[in-house]
C-alpha cells in the first residue's frame, strides 16, 4: 500500500506511458534532413534560371502551348456535349412518335446553337491562331448534323423520296381517240 503522500503511480499513468513508447516520434527529424524514404514530391521544388530572357521565352512559349491545348479542348466539345444526344436519338427508334420527334428538335436547336457560338467559344484565345480549331469545331458540329439529318430522314420526316414530291409533278392529260367498227 502506498502512502497518501507519495507519488505512486496509478494504472492509466503506466498505460498512457506504454502508449507514448508504442508511438516512436525519434526518427523524425525536423531540421531539414533527409532520410531514405521521406522523399520530397515531384513539383515540391522548383528551380529558377538565372537568366530572365530565358525565362521570359520560355513561359511565353508555354503559355502559348497551354492556350493551344485548350482551344484544342473546346474545339472538340460539340462531340462531347452532343455524344448524349445522338445517343438518344439512336435509342429512340425510327418511328415518328411524339417523344421522337421532341427528340429530334432538341438535339437540331442544340446543333443550331452550337453553330452560332463558334465565335464566342474562341473568343478568349485572340492571342493565338484558332483557324484550325475552328474548322475542327464546325467539321463535329456538321457531323452531328448529318447524322441528325440522316436520322431524320430514316423517320420519314424529310422529302427524300419521290411519293413526297408527287404533289410538284404537273398533270399531263392524255388524249386517246378511239375508233372502231360494230357489226
Amino acid at each position: 500500500a502506498a502512502a497518501v503522500g507519495s507519488h505512486a503511480t496509478w494504472p492509466p499513468a503506466t498505460m498512457a506511458e506504454k502508449a507514448r513508447k508504442n508511438w516512436d516520434f525519434s526518427g523524425l527529424d525536423t531540421q531539414g534532413s533527409t532520410k531514405v524514404g521521406s522523399e520530397e514530391p515531384p513539383g515540391y521544388r522548383m528551380t529558377v534560371d538565372d537568366s530572365a530572357a530565358a525565362g521570359k521565352s520560355k513561359a511565353k512559349s508555354t503559355n502559348q502551348d497551354l492556350l493551344e491545348k485548350k482551344a484544342w479542348e473546346i474545339a472538340i466539345a460539340p462531340i462531347q456535349s452532343v455524344g448524349m444526344n445522338l445517343f438518344m436519338l439512336w435509342m429512340s427508334g425510327s418511328s415518328p412518335g411524339i417523344f421522337n420527334v421532341m427528340i429530334l428538335g432538341y438535339c437540331f436547336t442544340s446543333i443550331l446553337g452550337q453553330f452560332s457560338r463558334v465565335n464566342t467559344a474562341f473568343l478568349a484565345f485572340k492571342t493565338i491562331d484558332t483557324t484550325l480549331q475552328k474548322l475542327a469545331y464546325l467539321a463535329l458540329c456538321s457531323v452531328s448534323l448529318a447524322y441528325l439529318l440522316y436520322h431524320a430522314s430514316g423517320m420519314g420526316l424529310l422529302p427524300t423520296a419521290s411519293g413526297d414530291w408527287i404533289a410538284s409533278i404537273p398533270n399531263t392529260e392524255v388524249l386517246e381517240i378511239v375508233s372502231g367498227s360494230v357489226k
